[in-house]
Formats: structure tokens, sequence, C-alpha cells
């Protein structure tokens, strides 16, 4: 039987996304996609001993506590507020996903899971982490590349 807690969902998730998004479902690669990440800031949350019983509920507590404390870069909280959009997006409006956007949103939300891994990481063995670092992917100061997809929103998607 599968582990379906903590990161193990999260990476069931993705890969659930993937196949979706291969076999030319990608509303609901979208929606998958989104799960990964949000059952990802779920399992920080825990961490935290903190829960909350809604999704936008979900996403508030990651931003505040997570990313507004410094522990994640900005770009991983912007990333999880557009997945759970473009997830509305994919399931409630009647409009064809795109396959790049359903792949653009499975890459981002592998983003969120790994900078969540790399997080529950640094917490789990603090002597590991040395000053200054643990923002995130690509960290504060960094030369990387805004995370895309962030800010994007599913606006671009077409009307069925």
């Amino acid at each position: 039987m599968t582990d379906r807690t903590g990161l193990a969902r999260c990476r069931e998730e993705l890969a659930a996304a993937r196949l979706l998004a291969d076999k030319g479902f990608e509303a609901q690669a979208v929606s998958r996609a989104y799960f990964a990440a949000f059952f990802a800031a779920e399992t920080a949350l825990l961490a935290l001993g903190e829960t909350r019983s809604k999704h936008s509920g979900v996403i508030s507590a990651f931003g505040h506590h997570l990313v507004r404390s410094g522990q994640l870069d900005e770009g991983t909280g912007r990333l999880l507020r557009s997945l759970f959009e473009r997830r509305n997006q994919a399931d409630d409006a009647p409009v064809e996903v795109p396959l790049d956007e359903a792949e653009a949103s499975v890459r981002d939300a592998e983003r969120v899971v790994n900078a969540v891994e790399a997080w529950l990481g640094r917490r789990a063995s603090p002597s590991a982490t040395p000053p200054g670092a643990g923002r995130g992917a690509a960290g504060r100061g960094s030369s990387a590349p805004g995370p895309r997809g962030a800010g994007r929103g599913p606006g671009a998607w077409r009307s069925a």
C-alpha cells in the first residue's frame, strides 16, 4: 500500500498530473498539480503545528508562516496562489486548458513541493544550514530567474 501522507502524497499527485497531461487531460492535470502543491503546503504547516480547514486558509497561512517569515522565498508563495487560481479556472470555467499550461502547472507544483521538501530537510538538521541560507529554491539575492508561472493567471486560456 502506498503512503498517502505528506510528501509521498505530493509526489503521487505530481505523477498523476504528468500522466494526465501526457494523455490529453490538461484541465485534470492542472487540478492534480495544484493538489500536489496544496498537500506540500499542508505538510509544511503541520510541521509548524498549524492546520486550516479551507484551501484559502492553507494558502494564507503558508504565506504568513513560511513566506513572510523568510523561511521560503516569495516565489514559492506566488506559485501556490497561482496554482490555486489555475485549478479553480480549470475546474469551474468552460475553457480549454492548453497543454503548455498543464505542463507549466506540473513544473510549478514540483517547485513548490521541492521547496517544502528542502525546508523540511533544513528543519530536521538545522546545523546543516549556514547562516543566511534557507530562503527557498532561488534564495534572496540570487541571480536565478523568478518562478515560471508566478503571477500568471489562466486568463489567456481559450473558451470552449
